[in-house]
């Protein structure tokens, strides 16, 4: 618990910017202070009322800048270019655009970085210069500082004296802002570096789990199928001479489980590396239909079809593969439901109007029962950003319609990196 409450203190910002309006509060007290004290001296007078209420105005000015130092993160260089020019023509100490600096290294451009701390030199020396110029503790920061006897008189410090300070103040203040500007973009990549790391930790996962859902597949109806396969080869070999009929249908079912192992073989290698665009090609496209209404005709489905394809060599290859998809879906549920009906088919692709499908078969039903092939096949649709259609006319005929947008493959210059 206490580790949690330092770590927390330790990434809050306002006891910080608490700590600096105390410390500026004070320093541009000190400063107007010092001022007036030097004013007098070179004008020879003793303090008066006028010019008290004179440097009340200065110091209400440098309190303004304090107050500028709550939103240093949020402006840095338009606060660090007002308060540079502000300390040049007001005499205030230069402790608020040196603070506000730190920000701009941190997080400002290299151009204005160099930019504001050229102007912020140029007030810490013009600030400092005007501080040096004192001749006692009272009338200068730095002698309150270096002096021995803060009674003396020691007169203005020589003109190389405010140059090295201004040379240490800012390089040390840009110094610590550089430093927490490389703190952060190592905070920024290690965090990057941990979003990678669990963006890949959660592919392995998904990967694994993908492996063994195709293990399982494989395993199960991959074994179903050599099974079917094998007991229609010796349904084939032993009726074809007594009833070529039946020959035929037990050739058409060998053929139908080896075509449908193929099938599952490629969807399994496609599960198991979704990303391989040479294993993407393996899933049929709109190229296979006229392969698939022969198939359907050939296992004994009473089809009118008409297919029109026009440009599918520039079609993106992921909505062909929707498209047959779609249909291959659309004759298996009028297989499954209708058994024997009649279904009429009519798919067409256009770059102008992109690719349709429609369907329509009599059902023993009048309403719509969706189950997990109309289920799929909308959101298969939906995916490819298309619309479906489905509803039972009065006659009792299901009809549904599909638009898939057309969705131009990319080519080799246009494959994003």
């Amino acid at each position: 618990m206490n580790g949690e409450m330092v770590r927390r203190w330790g990434r809050a910002t306002w006891w910080r910017s608490v700590l600096w309006t105390l410390v500026c509060s004070t320093s541009t007290l000190m400063a107007v202070a010092a001022g007036e004290v030097r004013a007098d001296r070179a004008a020879g007078r003793a303090p008066d009322q006028l010019m008290s209420g004179m440097w009340m105005l200065v110091w209400l000015v440098g309190m303004v800048l304090v107050v500028l130092l709550w939103w240093r993160r949020r402006w840095p260089w338009q606060i660090a270019v007002v308060a540079s020019v502000v300390t040049v023509l007001v005499p205030i100490d230069p402790l608020v655009p040196l603070v506000v600096l730190m920000h701009v290294w941190i997080r400002s451009r290299w151009a204005v970085v160099a930019g504001c701390t050229v102007l912020v030199t140029v007030a810490t020396f013009v600030a400092t210069w005007r501080d040096t110029r004192g001749e006692s503790a009272a009338e200068s920061f730095w002698w309150l500082l270096f002096a021995t006897d803060q009674e003396a008189t020691m007169g203005p410090m020589h003109w190389w004296i405010p140059v090295v300070i201004t040379v240490v103040v800012v390089s040390l203040f840009a110094g610590v802002g550089g430093l927490r500007r490389e703190l952060e973009r190592s905070r920024a990549t290690g965090e990057g570096h941990r979003v990678v790391a669990a963006r890949l930790s959660d592919e392995v996962v998904r990967q694994a789990e993908r492996e063994r859902i195709a293990r399982e597949v494989h395993d199960v109806i991959g074994h179903r199928l050599s099974l079917l396969s094998i007991h229609a080869g010796a349904l084939e070999a032993n009726t074809r001479e007594q009833d070529e009929r039946l020959a035929g249908s037990a050739s058409l079912v060998r053929e139908s489980a080896a075509q449908t192992a193929s099938d599952l073989r490629s969807l399994l290698e496609v599960l198991r590396r979704p990303d391989d665009p040479d294993l993407a090609h393996a899933v049929p496209g709109l190229d296979a239909l006229p392969g698939l209404v022969d198939e359907t005709v050939a296992h004994g489905m009473p089809l009118v079809a008409t297919v029109v394809l026009d440009g599918t060599t520039t079609l993106d290859p992921a909505v062909g593969q929707t498209a047959y998809r779609v249909v291959q879906e659309l004759l298996t549920n009028a297989r499954r439901h209708a058994p024997g009906a009649g279904v009429r088919l009519a798919v067409a692709s256009r770059p102008d109007l992109g690719v349709t499908v429609e369907a329509a078969n009599r059902t023993g039903s009048g309403h719509i029962v969706e189950g997990n092939g109309l289920t799929g096949l909308r959101e298969r649709v939906a995916h490819a950003d298309g619309e479906t259609h489905v509803h039972v006319d009065d006659e009792g005929v299901l009809r549904v319609a599909v638009r898939l947008p057309w969705r131009a493959a990319l080519t080799t210059t246009e494959v994003p990196l």
